[in-house]
């Protein structure tokens, strides 16, 4: 608020010499915009108006006992609303102070209005400082009115009254008043465009979306929600979660408990289709009051069916890769067979190639039989086994074959409940394995050390060797069909024991390093119900 006696004097001083205005006329507002105009106007400004009434009937509230009008006009001072007090009502009739009317000094004299138009400043004129000795009797306060995103005038907020109830503070008022209402309208333009935003991220999402209040009624139901769900956004809104089905049953517990769900996966029935559903539910708070939940949910039959190709394609490849393995092996007795049968026919008497020959048919049985056990349905038969026990019995089985090899074996078990629900003979077999391997990567004897430790839900056997050691290479394609770094090896006994474990939920891990010895490390779940 700056120079209010300059801006009125030069006001004045437009009058009588610019626009040649004689102050005992009564001033009378000219038409400024045509009905069609007003209501486009009123229309575009229907929100702000409203508010702005809203803001301003609560302050003439307080003013209890003063006649006030309250104009609302645009950034050229054309009237977009009135209301107030009639007894001040019935007096502005008289100068055409009505809808659509304008506010401009070259019709109407120094006014309130223009000038706050002109300065951007609140401005309030009282009695003798009109230009028109008949609004000597009121008094004037306006206020200019920005809401735009840049701040530029819009229009302006203003009060009339009579002189006798006139008062400075009046201006400091409405300066106050039309403050909130710029910061409230400012609010609501930003929050309706972060609703948008809102609606836009929510809407373009693959996720089906769902948030509920406290009380589990819908607030919130998105277009991918609609395409999982098969039903619209009208038919959900405000209804209760249960008529989600499993999603509101999660969506129901998450608000009883205030605790997350994650990664729930189940299938509803959509007509005729079953569908996969992968489900996430959170609460959501306030200052540490639970306020809702929100729901997050996507389609995976489609994952699913893919994975599933995928997995039978895999299941081709891999057939592919064994048959040519298998082929490859074959190929080598077969060789050798049929080389042999040659000589024999030209020297019968060698009777030593038969011994040959059925040696090498013998090593084809066995690599056809280890073939067809690859990859085969085990047949378990689970039973609570002492795994220390089984351990123990399978080391006094291989000491007398230990002893040939020049080698020694001890055990370590380190847990005291050490029962497991497991197949033992497989178990055994795979024991046996690894204690034979760690027998040939020694060929100068030395020891081997099996410990057994409990880690959480799970044992871990590891039978740990003075041996030769392997590379990262080797390791890299250890449990491959066919691939063994013994000599005469088949590559079919660590694919198996690999098989034996992963049907028992478990896995085997190795750690090497070449010339340092081996560790194996065989990890099983002490349950598992799978």
């Amino acid at each position: 608020m700056k120079d209010f006696a300059r801006y009125i004097s030069n006001s004045k001083h437009n009058c009588k010499l610019l626009y040649n205005m004689d102050p005992e006329d009564i001033p009378v507002l000219a038409v400024g915009l045509t009905k069609q105009e007003l209501m486009l106007r009123t229309q575009h400004f229907a929100k702000e108006l409203s508010l702005v009434q809203h803001f301003m009937k609560k302050l003439t509230q307080y003013m209890e006992g003063i006649p006030v009008l309250v104009i609302t006009t645009d950034d050229q001072g054309n009237i977009l609303d009135i209301y107030g007090d009639k007894t001040i009502k019935d007096m502005t009739d008289s100068l055409g102070i009505t809808y659509g009317a304008r506010f401009a000094e070259n019709t109407v004299g120094t006014n309130s209005v223009s000038l706050a138009l002109q300065y951007h400043e609140p401005i309030g004129l009282k009695g003798t400082d009109h230009y028109h000795h008949y609004l000597s009797k009121v008094a004037c306060y306006s206020a200019p009115l920005c809401f735009s995103a840049d701040s530029s005038l819009v229009g302006t907020v203003s009060m009339m009254t009579t002189v006798n109830f006139a008062s400075h503070f009046h201006l400091g008022l409405l300066s106050t008043a039309v403050d909130t209402i710029e910061r409230e309208i400012l609010l609501q333009k930003q929050n309706h465009t972060l609703h948008l935003l809102n609606q836009v991220m929510i809407n373009s999402t693959p996720m089906g979306i769902v948030m509920t209040n406290q009380k589990g009624e819908i607030l919130e139901f998105n277009t991918s929600a609609e395409e999982i769900m098969s039903t619209t956004k009208d038919n959900i809104i405000y209804q209760k979660s249960d008529q989600l089905g499993k999603i509101g049953d999660y969506i129901n517990h998450v608000l009883q408990t205030a605790n997350s769900v994650e990664n729930a996966e189940f299938s509803i029935i959509d007509g005729d289709v079953s569908k996969s559903l992968l489900l996430d539910v959170l609460p959501l708070f306030d200052k540490k009051q639970l306020i809702g939940a929100f729901a997050q949910f996507r389609d995976m039959t489609n994952y699913h069916e893919l994975q599933q190709k995928l997995i039978e394609s895999e299941k081709l490849s891999a057939i592919g890769k064994l048959g040519a393995g298998l082929a490859h092996e074959i190929r080598n007795p077969l060789t050798s067979i049929i080389g042999l049968a040659q000589l024999l026919k030209e020297k019968p008497e060698k009777s030593e190639y038969l011994d040959i020959i059925t040696g090498e048919l013998e090593r084809m049985k066995g690599l056809v039989n280890q073939f067809v056990s690859y990859g085969k349905a085990a047949n378990m038969e689970r039973e609570m086994t002492d795994v220390q026990k089984l351990i123990n019995e399978t080391v006094k089985l291989m000491n007398n074959n230990a002893h040939l090899h020049h080698v020694q074996i001890h055990t370590k078990p380190s847990v005291a409940d050490t029962h497991a629900f497991i197949d033992r003979t497989k178990i055994k077999q795979v024991l046996i394995n690894f204690i034979k391997n760690a027998f040939e990567a020694m060929p100068e004897g030395g020891k081997i050390i099996i410990r057994l430790t409990r880690k959480n839900d799970a044992f871990y056997i590891s039978i740990e060797d003075e041996g030769i050691g392997m590379t990262k290479e080797q390791l890299d394609k250890l449990g491959q069909p066919f691939f063994t770094t013994k000599e005469y090896g088949l590559g079919m006994g660590l694919a198996i024991c690999f098989d034996m474990i992963h049907s028992h939920g478990g896995q085997i891990e190795f750690t090497s390093r070449e010339g340092q010895g081996t560790t194996v490390s065989i990890i099983l779940p002490v349950t598992n119900h799978s």
